[in-house]
């Protein structure tokens, strides 16, 4: 799901205040006349927005409206009648500082004119601005009184804000309806320090989270209680979304709670959300979770303002399906590949399946698009026995829309498509979509098509003649790639590409890995390497892709484009329960896949002499130790791995920051111990030193070790 990037809203609530204030005070110094520029002031507190009043003499008079500052800050306009009925709208999108609104006024009276800051500006301090009413003469003063003002005022910002989203560059979707409301307070409370986190999506796509605490329907959030574990607040903390009384939209909110961190050690950890909507207040929802669980649930509010709890909740599992398998399947619709498809998804409707005929090694991508409300896409592609063969949530950081692009089907047969939404059948949002499937239509050889099939398989494919070594590292640390052909294990190398530069057969090289459908692979950690080993006088860019499948589930898949000499790195552990859980993978450049500097400040400090004990695994891929050094002093840092398969690797920080060492092998291809040895310290301050395995955050051995650190002073 999406954590979008923080945009600089003007709460619609405050805005509804404000403009309220600023309406009822109207007098003749906002009373705009022909020729006769006003000045202004727009700022982040008490001036949000101004309001400017003008009398239309006659229906089918002509106005022109300009608003202007000399720093060049887009501003936007709203022109509307005494009843809050939208006229004409329009923002600054060539980022001039000025601005232009045309209307005709469809009756004689009151009409109401707001000045505010364009989307995005909102850290703007304070904004001088001249409106002038272009033309000559003299239009009649406004009667209307102070109270018909506040109320013309509150009309104004209920009906013709929500519309303005489509100004600030929202994707056209259907128009959402929006219904007066006394508000909306959504809290969460909980009882300890622990990091908590709350998220409320609207049903027009807004998402309120402490990185984005605004949103154009109105709503605000609190500010993020024991974020990080930093100021904490173990007596009462809470988070607190608002939609402040105005117009609010219709359908489903759905609220989410992430369990960030334990900042006590105090797990599992009970909440409570309470919810008022539009003066009716819901049954609080309780919940339990762990660290780095989500808990979802959500209420809606139909047409009429009455508000009501879905009565969907639960902790989210992107493992299991919105459905039964079979029930799944044998509902599914039949499709044809490459026919767009149009769907919808609601909280009575959570998913829709598609069921199409793929052949085995068939390449084939399938996007799912929301067109519509608050919809945050899921797809999950089932094989003919409703085994998930992949899934995907977000296409990419930031893009809720999803994609599995380039899925190399297993086997012939019937596979089934499941469009959904992130939380399944317990998610809130709700919307619109547009689904494709495609089929890449390459012409694979014959000779990759009659590969024997595997429990285990590693499948790599790419474009060009140049030699990429594939290479699998069992759960025992033993490799298999094109040295090796097979090992104890039982893996095999079933093709090596081009090795030595051998020419390949046809447009697609590949290379291919596998244990035999009779042997299924031991439980433990598993890793891919992917290395760039000869260009083979090849000038073409090399692209390929990587597939690694248990008994007919894709694990993991990536594309990627390295240069000669690089490595990519992915890993993977089969748990006992026959499933493996994929890493992180890319290609290996160092350190610098490693966020060490956030553990800086709670590492251990490790003293000359005295050994340092830790473990690599899974799910944790380095450790941090400082020490304090004098310039001169030299040092001999040694990483010895005790159990497992761990093959270390070192790295050493000076105070700066840069790094200053790093070692992998103490005798390359002997010894896979580290040793940064004989180093002499460059400066005085503190030293960071990073234990790690081989692949840094992309690795895949695992193990214990001792760390020996031997310092030498300065003579």
């Amino acid at each position: 799901m999406l954590r979008k990037i923080r945009r600089l809203l003007p709460l619609l609530g405050v805005l509804l205040l404000i403009s309220m204030s600023a309406a009822a005070q109207a007098q003749s110094s906002r009373n705009l006349v022909p020729g006769t520029p006003l000045s202004g002031t727009l700022d982040n507190t008490n001036n949000i927005v101004q309001v400017y009043t003008l009398v239309g003499s006659n229906a089918g008079q002509s106005v022109v409206l300009t608003a202007a500052n000399t720093i060049s800050v887009p501003m936007a306009l709203a022109l509307t009648d005494a009843a809050g009925a939208t006229i004409a709208q329009v923002v600054d999108d060539d980022l001039s500082g000025d601005v232009t609104l045309t209307a005709v006024l469809p009756a004689p009276g009151v009409y109401y004119v707001t000045v505010f800051k364009a989307a995005g500006v909102g850290s703007i301090g304070a904004l001088d601005f001249i409106i002038t009413l272009e033309g000559e003469g003299e239009m009649p003063l406004p009667t209307a009184t102070p109270a018909a003002t506040v109320d013309a005022a509150q009309a104004l910002l209920t009906t013709t804000l929500p519309p303005l989203t489509e100004i600030t560059a929202t994707p056209a979707v259907t128009q959402t309806p929006f219904v007066n409301s006394t508000g909306i307070t959504i809290t969460l409370a909980w009882n300890s320090s622990n990091d908590l986190d709350l998220e409320v999506r609207d049903p027009v796509g807004g998402s309120l989270y402490w990185t984005t605490p605004t949103v154009n329907s109105g709503g605000s959030l609190s500010p993020n209680v024991n974020q990080g574990c930093g100021v904490t607040n173990a007596t009462n903390p809470t988070e607190t979304a608002v939609w402040l009384p105005g117009g609010v939209p219709v359908g489903s909110y759905e609220i989410l709670v992430y369990f960030q961190q334990a900042c006590a050690g105090d797990a599992p950890q009970t909440f409570t959300i309470s919810t008022v909507a539009n003066g009716t207040t819901l049954t609080p929802v309780t919940g339990t979770l762990l660290p780095e669980q989500t808990f979802v649930t959500s209420f809606f509010i139909d047409a009429d303002g009455a508000a009501s709890l879905t009565g969907l909740a639960g902790i989210v599992d992107e493992q299991i399906l919105p459905a039964p398998a079979a029930q799944i399947l044998a509902n599914a619709v039949p499709v044809t590949v490459g026919t767009e498809i149009t769907g919808t998804i609601t909280n009575t409707q959570p998913y829709q399946a598609y069921q199409f005929q793929g052949s085995a090694n068939e390449v084939v991508s399938i996007t799912m698009q929301a067109t519509s409300g608050s919809l945050d896409t899921y797809l999950t592609l089932l094989d003919a026995g409703g085994t998930i063969v992949r899934f995907n949530d977000d296409l990419a950081p930031g893009v809720t829309d999803s994609a599995m692009n380039d899925v190399l089907l297993p086997n012939s047969g019937t596979y089934t498509v499941v469009a959904t939404r992130y939380a399944k059948a317990i998610g809130g949002t709700e919307g619109d979509y547009t689904l494709n499937i495609s089929s890449a239509g390459a012409s694979l050889p014959e000779s990759f098509l009659a590969l024997p099939r595997g429990s285990l398989e590693v499948r790599l494919l790419w474009n060009t003649a140049a030699d990429l070594q594939l290479l699998l590292r069992d759960a025992a640390g033993d490799s298999v790639f094109d040295d090796r052909p097979q090992i104890l294990s039982g893996a095999i190398l079933g093709a090596d590409g081009n090795v030595n530069c051998r020419a390949p057969q046809g447009d697609t090289a590949f290379s291919y890995i596998y244990y035999p459908q009779t042997i299924q692979p031991r439980l433990g950690s598993y890793e891919v390497e992917v290395w760039y080993q000869n260009a083979c006088g090849e000038t073409r860019p090399t692209t390929f892709s990587l597939y690694i499948i248990l008994n007919g589930r894709e694990v993991y898949s990536a594309t990627a484009q390295p240069i000669p000499g690089e490595r990519f790195l992915t890993s993977f552990t089969i748990g006992a329960d026959g499933t493996a859980q994929p890493s992180d993978g890319g290609i290996y450049r160092g350190l610098a896949s490693l966020d060490y500097q956030s553990q800086v400040e709670n590492a251990s400090v490790i003293v000359s002499g005295v050994p340092a004990n830790g473990s690599i695994t899974p799910n944790n891929k380095f450790d941090v130790f400082v020490f304090d050094g004098q310039a001169g002093d030299r040092i001999d840092i040694a990483m010895n791995a005790t159990s497992g398969t761990l093959d270390t690797t070192l790295y050493l920080v000076g105070p700066s920051g840069n790094q200053l060492a790093e070692n992998d092998d103490v005798v390359p291809g002997v010894n896979k111990n580290s040793l940064i040895a004989n180093f002499t310290l460059p400066e005085t301050g503190r030293y960071i030193i990073i234990a790690t395995h081989f692949g840094a955050l992309y690795g895949g051995t695992i193990g214990t070790y001792t760390l020996n650190l031997t310092v030498t002073p300065a003579a």
